[in-house]
């Protein structure tokens, strides 16, 4: 299957069913950033990522992730879609650039790669 090039550059993660009253994550005030920082720790082993942005009120728990480049955004999806977190499947799959920059137009000029918090990183 050919894609538009531009296509590939943004990874959407869907998190089945992540935001249940009764979650672990529900209850620890910082939940948001431990997943947060899962996502950036896993995406960093694929060369990284520019923009994370955690869907709060998405019953589906939604995760969009701008990646720097094709290749990463390849290899991300091909890692993740699948895989076990938390008791649920996660399924990635690629979102228009078009699209993921007007949803998040602060996304169009990040060009930093985004490290974990400073918590996650022991400092």
């Amino acid at each position: 299957m050919l894609h538009n090039q531009s296509n590939l550059r943004v990874l959407r993660l869907l998190i089945q069913n992540h935001y249940h009253k009764d979650s672990r994550w529900e209850t620890n005030p910082t939940w948001d950033v431990e997943i947060r920082d899962d996502v950036i720790e896993e995406c960093n082993k694929h060369g990284g990522v520019f923009h994370v942005y955690l869907d709060k009120a998405s019953p589906q728990g939604n995760v969009y992730v701008k990646c720097p480049s094709i290749a990463t955004a390849v290899a991300a999806v091909n890692s993740l879609h699948g895989r076990w977190f938390a008791g649920r499947v996660i399924t990635a799959a690629y979102v228009p650039l078009i699209n993921y920059h007007s949803l998040f137009p602060d996304a169009m000029t990040a060009q930093q790669l985004l490290l974990p918090s400073a918590a996650r990183r022991g400092l």
